[in-house]
């Protein structure tokens, strides 16, 4: 069984899309039987392992995995930074399962510094839709000063609206 989940993360590096979904959707079906294989995928040296791994771990994952998730936020390939940023924020795919991580500022580091706009985008929109911290309002606004990218200010704005109906924003000091 162990054995057939290694050649199932194997198939997520496949030059087959089809093969590839195949192979994400059979681990998923696993479920938490999958995650120390999934976990392995997430060192793997094909891009495309990890990336998918990664994926997986968005719907599939405990609080151990979700730590495995750390280091791929500044893997050398923006579609690994970009799922390693959606899946160890995105809360609601993962219910029953609460992150260890402080998420917060990891989020904040990928918005100011990392290379990919998409990464970019994909911060600002879970520091918008899954946290209430007031930690995230200086990152926002930061986005509104000086960012041009229409997209990124757009999903800055719907974020700082959220945090605002959440009650985080404005802070006290300006209202």
């Amino acid at each position: 069984m162990e054995h057939d989940m290694e050649g199932l993360v194997e198939g997520l590096g496949s030059p087959s899309g089809d093969e590839r979904f195949a192979s994400y959707s059979a681990l998923l079906a696993r479920g938490a039987d999958a995650l120390p294989s999934i976990r392995s995928g997430l060192r793997s040296p094909d891009w495309q392992v990890r990336r998918w791994a990664a994926m997986c771990l968005d719907q599939v994952a405990d609080e151990e995995a979700l730590t495995d998730l750390v280091p791929l936020l500044t893997d050398p390939h923006p579609k690994v930074r970009l799922w390693a940023v959606h899946s160890i924020a995105c809360e609601h795919c993962k219910e029953g399962v609460s992150c260890p991580v402080d998420v917060v500022p990891l989020l904040a580091e990928r918005v100011r510094e990392d290379p990919s706009i998409r990464v970019r985008r994909m911060a600002v929109i879970m520091l918008g839709s899954e946290f209430r911290d007031p930690r995230a309002l200086p990152v926002l606004e930061d986005v509104l000063r000086g960012e041009s990218d229409s997209k990124l200010r757009r999903h800055a704005e719907v974020a700082l609206e959220r945090l605002k109906t959440a009650g985080v924003w404005p802070p006290p000091e300006r209202r």
